[in-house]
């Protein structure tokens, strides 16, 4: 596969783990990247050029996701059932050394494949990475009531920085990325930490947020140590809820330092 070919969406997590059954460099670690609540594969366009050949950046591009969508072949109601099915589809594709990056909601998404791999005896990450999230034990956030009207999903993506680019670039999507954002609020709003069966990630664990943030306070952020017994950090960046879009080069960075340090 491509460098470039590396850094394309695919339509389904299947295809993710089809696509990347062959590496074309020895030695290149895979990062597979779980996206924020709303937003989708395309949400890690670009990252390929900007971590460089040392990482094969794989966007995992997860099955549809609503209330109603446990009809839908391969559609998920639930962020069990969510995990489940991205952790089946990916399996093949976790065989060789990889590292995970979740945002958002993609952390919590990326750390239940973890775990899954974890109680199933297969490889763990050989980097775990998490974006904009509080830790999974911890209680949601109290902002992101689920019942929100058109007005109040719009409010909250523009209050965390999401959807401002969208808002003037193209108006004519608002209303396709309000309905995707409150369905995967749904989702995530079923999610219940189960306190047993749970392992520390035996993996470095590396924690970013956004120094503005309002979703994720620097303690919450800190909680995520319960869930490593590796090499542990939490580095706060300049920004809110999307400071990888902020100040890109200073994410970047990071992305790539914790990245390098990873055993693979």
């Amino acid at each position: 596969m491509s460098h470039a070919a590396a850094n394309t969406p695919v339509s389904t997590a299947a295809s993710t783990a089809q696509s990347v059954s062959v590496k074309d460099e020895a030695g290149r670690l895979r990062l597979f990247c779980f996206h924020h609540a709303g937003g989708s594969a395309w949400s890690f366009a670009g990252w390929a050029h900007r971590l460089g050949r040392s990482v094969e950046v794989v966007p995992v591009s997860m099955p549809p996701r609503s209330v109603s969508a446990a009809g839908v072949p391969g559609g998920v109601s639930t962020m069990d059932a969510l995990v489940n099915e991205v952790t089946r589809q990916l399996a093949p594709a976790l065989d060789e050394p990889y590292a995970f990056y979740g945002h958002s909601m993609g952390s919590l998404v990326a750390y239940g494949v973890a775990q899954r791999q974890l109680a199933a005896g297969r490889r763990p990450p050989a980097c775990f990475v998490a974006g904009a999230h509080r830790a999974p034990h911890l209680p949601p956030a109290p902002d992101l009531a689920v019942e929100l009207s058109d007005g109040a999903t719009l409010e909250l993506l523009l209050g965390l920085g999401g959807a401002g680019r969208l808002v003037t670039e193209n108006p004519g999507r608002v209303r396709a990325v309000v309905d995707r954002l409150r369905d995967d609020l749904q989702v995530c709003a079923t999610y219940r930490y189960p306190a047993a069966g749970h392992r520390p990630l035996p993996c470095p664990v590396h924690i970013l947020t956004g120094d503005r943030d309002p979703l994720v306070p620097a303690a919450d952020a800190a909680a995520w140590r319960t869930h490593s017994s590796g090499h542990f950090s939490v580095r706060a960046l300049p920004g809110g809820h999307f400071f990888n879009r902020e100040h890109k080069d200073l994410f970047f960075a990071e992305l790539r330092r914790v990245l390098g340090s990873a055993e693979h």
